[in-house]
């Protein structure tokens, strides 16, 4: 065994209180990085992931500025599901109306699906919280999210009115209540079929294609792709539609990662301390040490290893820690309910590469935070050492 590597194993040895106090402090200071990093990728799934899946899709053909429609809409719909990467993609059609229960009446967004489209398009299908899921025949019959079921006092099978325009109101029954996670449709909007509010308002195409693709990641070539196949130019990709929820999140992000710098920086102040400490107390010692022949370089070698080793040791139990924190978490998911009956689920996960670097920023640190009181020791003058400790 290494003199300097012995030395400094016996020196930790010593110190045991003090030691296990900054291993408790870096094992927090990692704990903190790996836990909010994993909990705003959760955040992100919930508020952005959810909306891509249900609503948005990973891309959108709109109608052209000015329009209200798409053009040939069916036509289109063709041409881009015989393109290669896309797994499916569905035609909806929607209008503004109101609803109205037995105790109230409220505006609200209808849309047009067609449901064996929806089911590879989006996962709408399986948002189906009570009831069933419409089928492509239903005729005046719905979904409605659980927060508007809550806020009109509805549920399944119980009949509401529809109001489109001034026209007489029609009588649809809910066949099913949707928790989806996104305001657009649990709270904001209704569901029926597509031919159906294609007789109720007279349209004949759709206002929006929704796409989804094998790899999420290539909706700019995707969307290059079918401007060109369809010569429309208005498609939009999820980036594009949800940059406001994930600027929210971004920000959170931020926040987090400030967080996670203070916690090192404190790490890496305790580590700097206690070391700094030590050589100060410890100061005959080291000139004892350097007066038998020890170099600076053996000296500088003794106080860096400690603080690595109390560096990966924290660092060691704080990954540990984190990722059982992190695991119980996704086996137990964060419940958020911001409106009436919407139900938000927060569902923590990390990558190996966040885990790698954070431990890497930490153990970079505890470097650090030795390497001053280190150097110090190792330039100690023997004689002034010997007579002042």
């Amino acid at each position: 065994m290494k003199a300097w590597f012995f030395l400094a194993v016996k020196d930790l040895s010593k110190r045991k209180r003090e030691t296990l106090m900054v291993i408790f402090a870096i094992t927090i200071g990692v704990v903190g990085p790996l836990f909010t990093t994993a909990l705003n990728n959760g955040m992100q799934n919930a508020f952005v992931g959810n909306s891509v899946d249900v609503y948005i899709g990973h891309l959108q053909i709109q109608p052209n500025t000015g329009d209200e429609e798409i053009p040939k809409s069916e036509s289109m719909l063709s041409k881009v599901m015989s393109l290669n990467g896309i797994v499916g993609a569905t035609p909806r059609i929607n209008t503004g109306v109101d609803i109205e229960s037995k105790t109230e009446k409220v505006g609200i967004a209808l849309f047009g699906i067609k449901p064996s489209l929806e089911e590879k398009a989006s996962t709408l299908a399986t948002t189906i919280e009570r009831g069933e899921f419409l089928d492509d025949k239903d005729k005046n019959q719905l979904l409605i999210g659980t927060s508007l079921a809550e806020l009109i006092k509805v549920d399944v099978g119980d009949t509401v009115h529809i109001y489109y325009l001034d026209r007489p109101p029609i009588d649809f029954k809910i066949k099913g209540v949707i928790s989806t996670g996104t305001f657009d449709l649990d709270r904001y909007a209704i569901i029926t079929t597509y031919d159906q509010v294609k007789e109720l308002t007279g349209k004949k195409e759709a206002n929006t294609i929704v796409i989804r693709l094998e790899d999420p990641e290539d909706s700019i070539k995707m969307r290059t792709l079918i401007q060109k196949e369809t010569t429309l130019p208005n498609v939009k990709t999820w980036q594009e539609i949800s940059a406001g929820m994930a600027g929210m999140i971004q920000t959170f992000g931020v926040i987090s990662l400030m967080t996670s710098a203070i916690s090192i920086f404190v790490a890496a102040i305790a580590i700097s301390l206690i070391i700094y400490t030590t050589v100060k107390n410890k100061i005959r010692e080291i000139g004892v040490i350097k007066a038998i022949g020890a170099r600076g370089s053996t000296i500088l070698k003794i106080y860096l290893a400690e603080g690595l080793f109390i560096g990966i040791l924290g660092t060691a139990f704080g990954t540990v820690i984190g990722l059982l924190l992190i695991n119980y978490m996704a086996q137990n998911p964060l419940v958020m309910e911001p409106e009436y009956g919407m139900k938000m689920l927060i569902v923590p996960w990390i990558s190996m590469n966040s885990i790698v670097a954070a431990d890497l920023a930490i153990l970079l640190t505890c470097a650090i935070g030795s390497l001053y009181p280190a150097s110090v020791a190792a330039k100690t003058n023997i004689i002034k050492a010997i007579w002042s400790g």
